[in-house]
């Protein structure tokens, strides 16, 4: 019995995936979907969410300005579109690790390997 449950719930987890659509769509809920990442992710403090939240708001605030402008200024660029996000992200997880522990800091690296790991995979079934 407990072999068929844990099945199901396995099953109804793969298909709940199946059907998630990563990155994009509403601003708010972009921003959320980080934050909630990096809490569970760097097993942050509530004082520590208070302190990462303003710097992820302002790190996708001037993302999105950014490639707003690119894409006015017909540069699609998509090599220089990436390459512009890569040093955002680096200067974003700098202002982060000052405030988080060093452990924390070790994780952050980590959740970012994942997380380009599962952007190159998502890129190679497009």
């Amino acid at each position: 019995m407990k072999k068929l449950l844990m099945f199901v719930f396995v099953a109804m987890l793969a298909m709940g995936s199946c059907f998630a659509q990563p990155g994009g769509g509403d601003p708010a809920a972009r921003l959320q979907r980080e934050i909630d990442g990096l809490t569970t992710a760097l097993t942050l403090t509530k004082d520590q969410v208070a302190k990462v939240t303003p710097i992820v708001t302002e790190a996708q605030k001037k993302q999105s300005e950014a490639f707003a402008k690119m894409r006015e200024g017909g540069d699609m660029d998509r090599d220089k579109m990436m390459a512009e996000r890569a040093k955002m992200q680096a200067e974003t997880d700098k202002a982060i690790k000052a405030v988080v522990t060093p452990a924390q800091a070790a994780l952050l690296d980590a959740y970012r390997k994942k997380q380009a790991e599962e952007r190159a995979a998502r890129m190679q079934n497009r």
